[in-house]
């Protein structure tokens, strides 16, 4: 092929590339603003969050886990992944509302978390800086920063094959 032919072949793909990006553009708005005057219920994503990953492995042999006093999962979760993330969450950020795909214990280890529990009518408990709590994961929750400081969490995360560390989901609308 030839410098010239080279030439003239980019600009064709290109425009097949615009015009797909186009519809995808066109199509994610037509969606958001459906959902903006349709009343669809959306995620509502985190803010003043950040999030490092601290590390992550998979067990050779999956381990059951069932939480007797949550009865989360039901019969529980084999999980067969950990991970192990750190976040830092500024004054007045939100982890917005979510669930997660396993069982997640968490530390607080600066400031005060205040978490909300969208399937417990909006129920709010607050863990300060040396707590810990167990979330089970398979419920709608929140958690903000309500203090003058940020705050630091440390997660592990307890998942099954294909689970998520973070699935979002819509406001409950019940706070």
């Amino acid at each position: 092929m030839s410098v010239l032919r080279r030439k003239h072949a980019w600009p064709r793909r290109t425009r097949g590339l615009t015009r797909v990006k186009g519809a995808i553009v066109a199509g994610v708005a037509a969606v958001v603003t459906l959902g903006a005057l349709g009343g669809i219920a959306v995620a509502t994503p985190p803010a003043g969050l950040s999030a490092t990953p601290i590390g992550a492995g998979n067990l050779e042999h999956a381990v059951r886990v069932k939480l007797k006093d949550h009865g989360g999962f039901g019969d529980g979760v084999d999980v067969t992944r950990i991970q192990m993330t750190r976040f830092e969450l500024a004054p007045g950020g939100t982890f917005g509302w979510h669930q997660h795909g396993g069982p997640v214990w968490v530390v607080v280890a600066q400031g005060t978390l205040t978490l909300y529990a969208g399937d417990e009518g909006c129920a709010a408990t607050t863990v300060s800086a040396g707590g810990a709590f167990l979330d089970p994961g398979d419920h709608t929750h929140s958690a903000v920063n309500l203090g003058d400081q940020s705050v630091i969490v440390y997660a592990t995360f307890l998942l099954p094959s294909g689970g998520a560390a973070r699935v979002d989901v819509p406001d409950p609308e019940v706070c």
